[in-house]
């Protein structure tokens, strides 16, 4: 918990706005949502969030269906590009 916390701090001192940012687009992102954001932000790869989050490879998949769902985004935009450009 710890060490999720620090994370979050480090992130918001490099990116002050993004997850304001990323609020705007969509109030009803989930704090999951929000975060893999943030993973995807720091250029983690799908393998490296889905280590640091302990999720099952389905239940990121789902997920990041559901951020491009909530952020009109189709799947030839892509997530990750989306998401750098906040």
């Amino acid at each position: 918990m710890v060490a999720e916390q620090n994370f979050e701090i480090q992130f918001a001192k490099i990116y002050p706005d993004f997850t304001k940012n990323l609020i705007q687009l969509n109030s009803d992102l989930t704090f999951t949502e929000v975060k893999i954001c943030m993973y995807l932000r720091i250029n983690f790869s799908n393998k490296q969030i889905l280590e640091y989050m302990d999720i099952s490879d389905s239940t990121l998949s789902n997920v990041r269906s559901s951020i491009r769902k909530k952020l009109n985004i189709n799947r030839t935009q892509g997530l990750f590009n989306t998401i750098t450009n906040l």
